[in-house]
């Protein structure tokens, strides 16, 4: 079940103080209503009673999804690469195999619970998008600033990727074939042995560009 507490916060407009409640744990099967509530932002929001003032909350929080056997740890700006939560390995240890990603902003959180729920592996869009970023920029003459999973269709053998391009951050919206994802399967392969660890793990845009250097040098 999904985990909350509370917590008495003031409004950083007008000062008053208002107790909310924080998502701990969310999980996805035992309480869908919190998956869809998370994913519209309206979760993670906060509403002053007083002058009515919106925000966003910025807090640490598990993603826990067991019918699609993932787990994410969202933490506002995490700076390393993968932690170990002994509390949590001792809860869902037993729980193998289970994905365990961290991530450091809503927006990642919300691209890991998508590309799951897909049935697709991380790493392998991980390195599909870092490929297709080198091929935007092409494209457009313009630095690519980021970039997410926005389609997958089986029936049309696309799947594809929202970009940000330029000083305005323009949306452009690449595609590629399934048979891309396929063979960038190899490349994900090769830092198995790093994604298989039970610790929590950051799979971006930096461990995709580790990932086709190990490959390319190993090739």
């Amino acid at each position: 079940m999904s985990n909350t507490g509370s917590k008495v916060i003031s409004c950083p407009k007008c000062g008053h103080d208002n107790e909310i409640k924080l998502f701990k744990t969310v999980n996805a099967t035992t309480d869908p209503q919190f998956r869809e509530q998370l994913l519209s932002g309206e979760l993670l929001s906060f509403t002053c009673s007083e002058c009515g003032h919106t925000a966003e909350l910025r807090y640490p929080l598990l993603y826990n999804d067991m019918k699609n056997r993932f787990m994410i740890y969202y933490i506002p700006d995490v700076d390393r690469d993968k932690l170990t939560d002994e509390a949590l390995e001792k809860e869902y240890g037993s729980l193998e195999p289970i994905t365990r990603r961290l991530v450091g902003s809503f927006n990642e959180l919300k691209e890991k619970i998508h590309i799951f729920e897909s049935g697709l592996d991380d790493r392998v869009i991980e390195v599909v998008k870092a490929a297709l970023k080198d091929v935007v920029e092409k494209r457009t003459g313009e630095e690519v600033s980021g970039g997410y999973f926005s389609k997958y269709s089986a029936s049309e053998d696309r799947i594809g990727f929202t970009f940000f391009v330029g000083d305005e951050g323009e949306q452009f919206v690449q595609t590629t074939r399934l048979e891309i994802y396929e063979k960038s399967a190899g490349v994900a392969k090769a830092a198995e042995t790093e994604a298989e660890s039970r610790s929590f793990r950051r799979v971006d845009r930096d461990w995709a560009r580790n990932a086709l250097y190990r490959y390319k040098k190993n090739k």
